[in-house]
């Protein structure tokens, strides 16, 4: 099932997309809920951020091939050190949007990158579950853009900026809940149409039920918890008026136009 979120006419609401139209759901897909007749075209519709989290987790330097990239770009010893060992971040939730929504370079950035990804979805709170019971705890999945920054921001002690400015978010376009095996997915970026990069979920140094395991130990996820996987391969300079997108086949496209701060 893919689980919308999206608004119209005013109000917003859950829905269940079918084919061409998302049919209404009453209540809250990560509680009590129940599916309407009443639907919209899908084309009338603003679809919104599918989650609203209370936290948004993130597992860095996830593949082999990121890695590797990230070491000829920045700094290889740190970068290195940082791929050794499972080191959960926190992505702040201000910087969630939706699909179509603009990703918005800040003024005094001078470099920032796209960075596509699978996006995992808590359905119900997990503390301290085992990497077999995982599954259970997952709604579903979609897919995100770590929008980065770094150039001048690098050496910057924290990621407050660099991941989490206010735009830097880009999740969606739904939840895909019926997703066989969620590591053996293509994750596909686009800017302006042209084919940037192309990785597997099966490159995952930790794959989603260690993720969900290995952040439970320590934290409490909740209903609607959003956790980015890692970014599959080469990452490139996003730019005013470009158009950046991400597909992973079986959930969705994720796409947004890019923007200068004024």
């Amino acid at each position: 099932m893919k689980l919308a979120r999206f608004s119209v006419e005013g109000w917003e609401s859950y829905g269940l997309v079918e084919d061409d139209r998302v049919r209404v759901i009453q209540g809250d897909i990560f509680g009590e809920h129940r599916l309407t007749a009443a639907s919209y075209p899908l084309s009338g519709v603003k679809l919104l951020p599918p989650s609203r989290p209370t936290c948004y987790w993130a597992i860095g330097l996830n593949y082999a091939a990121h890695v590797a990239h990230q070491e000829q770009a920045l700094d290889a010893e740190r970068i290195r050190q940082d791929s050794q060992s499972f080191r959960p971040w926190n992505k702040g939730a201000n910087c969630i949007i939706g699909t179509g929504d603009e990703i918005i370079l800040p003024r005094d950035s001078d470099y920032v990158h796209y960075e596509g990804e699978l996006l995992i979805v808590i359905g119900k709170p997990a503390r301290r579950v085992s990497v077999e019971e995982a599954p259970n705890f997952i709604m579903g999945y979609s897919v995100a853009n770590d929008v980065s920054s770094e150039g001048s921001w690098h050496n910057d002690s924290s990621n407050w900026r660099k991941k989490c400015s206010d735009t830097f978010g880009p999740i969606g376009p739904w939840i895909e809940t019926d997703v066989g095996d969620p590591h053996k997915l293509d994750i596909i970026t686009r800017m302006n149409g042209a084919e940037q990069d192309r990785g597997s979920t099966d490159g995952m140094r930790y794959n989603c039920f260690e993720i969900v395991s290995g952040i439970s130990e320590y934290i409490t996820l909740r209903p609607g918890d959003i956790i980015l996987t890692g970014a599959p391969g080469a990452v490139d300079q996003l730019n005013p008026g470009d158009v950046v997108d991400i597909e992973i086949p079986g959930i969705g496209v994720l796409s947004n136009p890019v923007t200068g701060e004024d």
